[in-house]
């Protein structure tokens, strides 16, 4: 059923005119400041404007540090004029210039112009930096807290970032990584600078040989601005109101990332247009929105502030363009998170392996696309289910590495096929087409069901039967749900449900012998008795994000991060907002790649939930 489109798109997208427009999207962005930004939208909205697109906008957000949607609060503008550092002891040389180099300047660092000693330091908070500047090896997020504590201004950093399999400290000995949030909520109060390893090696080896004094000259602002989305319909026929979206976010200074994913929309939005005037392919019934903004931030706004529209789903791409053998990637499909899990997802992953395979390494990540920005419109309460397209890891991830020539045209063009066919499947989809996402949909829950009894067998599944009957049954239930958006409801949907309970049933009777024994989580009464009274309602439309959505100061951050990673509840923060039961599993980043489960510290969970609570994103009655 998918063929006819896919045929029809084959030949007709070109991955070299897609690497053609992200590379001039990458010749604007590279320089990562927001008069490029605004350029790189008016440049999107002008190539949907000669693609043909209707509703052709280029809207306004505002950055001003204060304004927030669903507790995504926008940062303020930055702009650059120029920015250097220079080693004058114990010789002259120049480190780096943003002109040269632009991913060298922390993304939001404020102006300087300052000379003084370099001394090695990694967060200790009883070191005394008062007139120096420190050098890290670690990730300036990691150390930011110790710095306000300790009225730091300014940093040096040769953080690359480890990908297990992927990119060691070696594989980029002469880049930089590029920080985007290192100095935020960025008021522009502090500056940094990213070296490479070489030269973080160099400078260390100096360090134990005597005194190095190096001179900062950075011009830059930040002030209250604007941010841009750029945006058009293919309109359809029959049900134009209701529309497929395609996203893809702007703003990052990689080819890759995310460059490559805004080549493909902008080459899919002109050949699926021209498709459909033609009348190569039939004008779909409902309409496909095209999309371009600011990841995540940008993404919650426009949803904000168009919330009386009907999106009934779509796909998002991001940094999909590398070339595999280069990047040393395998794409992953973020699928739609447990708390709303869709049809949608299943017919990305059923096109992926017809399209993707075997020429791109692809593989399904499940239930975990709530915590991914790209994905943050399949929340429930959004109920705009988007599975993300993403080469993460890549060896030159979020580094200066990221340029045109890592990029591969033929893999842009296998991702360009899948999106139009996914997008256009779903925009005409009728009775048979949903008919066709029933068994897609029975299909995964079967394989879901296949995975779970190979653990079950190998003795490394942690639920015991009722709570495995549980959440499979709220799973299927929720998928099948996701079906009334396309028409398919009536027997068809009671039949679809009753086989769905039988396959549950005769797998729950089989898998009998192999479930572990139930295991009452260990906690004080009182704090049960506190967990059992507590009830919880959302404040906003979204969840909010897990960084910069809490008030919180240096110290309380510290803590917040000790509590958080200390108690394995990276993932939680996110699902404390769903209204779910067995759906709102606990787990971390972590735990997820091994496979295990975790007792839930009550007493942590509070704390998180007192945070929430008192930054207005839950209200407990």
């Amino acid at each position: 059923m998918w063929q006819p489109i896919y045929n029809s798109l084959l030949g007709r997208f070109s991955g070299e005119r897609a690497f053609a427009q992200a590379y001039e999207q990458n010749r604007l962005e590279r320089f990562f400041t927001f008069p490029n930004f605004e350029r790189s939208a008016q440049r999107c909205a002008a190539q949907l404007q000669s693609a043909g697109l209707e509703e052709v906008q280029v809207e306004d957000f505002p950055a001003d540090g204060k304004t927030a949607w669903s507790g995504w609060r926008a940062m303020k503008a930055w702009d650059v004029e120029s920015a250097r550092l220079l080693m004058v002891t114990p010789r002259q040389e120049l480190l780096s210039d943003w002109r040269i180099k632009p991913a060298s300047l922390v993304m939001y660092s404020g102006p300087g112009a300052v000379e003084a000693e370099v001394v090695e330091w990694n967060g200790e908070t009883d070191a005394d930096l008062t007139g120096k500047i420190p050098f890290t090896r670690q990730r300036i997020n990691d150390v930011y807290p110790q710095m306000k504590r300790l009225g730091v201004s300014g940093i040096l950093s040769d953080f690359i970032g480890i990908l297990p399999g992927v990119r060691d400290s070696s594989d980029l000995f002469d880049e930089v990584r590029w920080e985007n949030s290192g100095l935020r909520p960025a008021q522009g109060a502090a500056w940094g600078f990213m070296l490479t390893p070489r030269q973080g090696a160099m400078l260390r080896e100096l360090l134990r040989q005597g005194s190095v004094r190096v001179l900062v000259e950075i011009k830059s602002r930040v002030y209250d601005g604007l941010f841009k989305s750029a945006t058009g319909i293919i309109r359809g026929a029959e049900i134009p109101e209701e529309e497929i979206l395609f996203s893809s976010h702007l703003y990052e200074p990689g080819a890759n990332d995310n460059a490559s994913g805004v080549g493909v929309g902008l080459e899919l939005a002109h050949i699926l247009n021209e498709a459909i005037s033609a009348g190569i392919l039939p004008r779909p019934r409902r309409s496909i929105r095209f999309l371009f903004n600011w990841e995540g931030c940008g993404l919650i706004a426009w949803f904000e502030k168009h919330g009386n529209r009907r999106i009934l789903g779509g796909i998002n791409i991001d940094e999909i363009g590398v070339d595999q053998v280069k990047g040393h990637s395998v794409a992953h499909l973020f699928m739609p998170p447990a708390s709303n899990a869709s049809c949608i997802g299943d017919l990305a992953r059923y096109l992926c392996g017809q399209i993707l395979s075997p020429q791109v390494r692809w593989k399904a990540v499940a239930d975990r696309a709530d915590i991914i920005n790209d994905t943050i419109t399949s929340d429930p309460h959004i109920d705009t289910v988007m599975p993300c397209l993403i080469q993460y890891p890549s060896r030159f991830y979020h580094s200066s590495g990221d340029v045109p020539e890592t990029l591969s045209p033929e893999v842009m063009e296998r991702f360009g096929l899948l999106s139009g066919t996914h997008l256009y499947f779903l925009a005409n989809a009728g009775p048979r087409e949903a008919a066709y996402l029933a068994r897609l949909l029975l299909d995964n829950c079967r394989e879901k069901l296949g995975e779970s009894e190979a653990r079950l067998r190998a003795g490394n599944w942690p639920f015991d039967k009722q709570r495995s009957q549980k959440w499979f049954r709220e799973q299927f239930q929720v998928k099948a749900s996701s079906l009334n958006k396309f028409g398919f409801a009536g027997e068809e949907r009671e039949a679809l449900e009753q086989t769905l309970t039988e396959i549950l049933e005769e797998w729950s009777r089989r898998m009998e012998s192999f479930f572990p024994k139930r295991e009452l989580r260990q906690a004080d009464e009182s704090l049960l008795k506190r967990a059992r009274a507590l009830i919880l309602n959302r404040t906003t439309l979204g969840a909010p994000k897990a960084w910069e959505s809490l008030a919180l100061s240096a110290e309380e951050e510290q803590e917040y991060r000790r509590i958080l990673y200390g108690n394995n509840l990276d993932l939680l923060f996110h699902r404390l907002c769903y209204e779910e039961t067995a759906i709102a599993r606990t787990s971390s980043g972590t735990l997820v790649e091994k496979k295990e489960a975790t007792q839930i510290a009550l007493d942590a969970i509070f704390y998180l939930v007192g945070l929430l609570i008192k930054n207005g994103y839950l209200a407990a009655e």
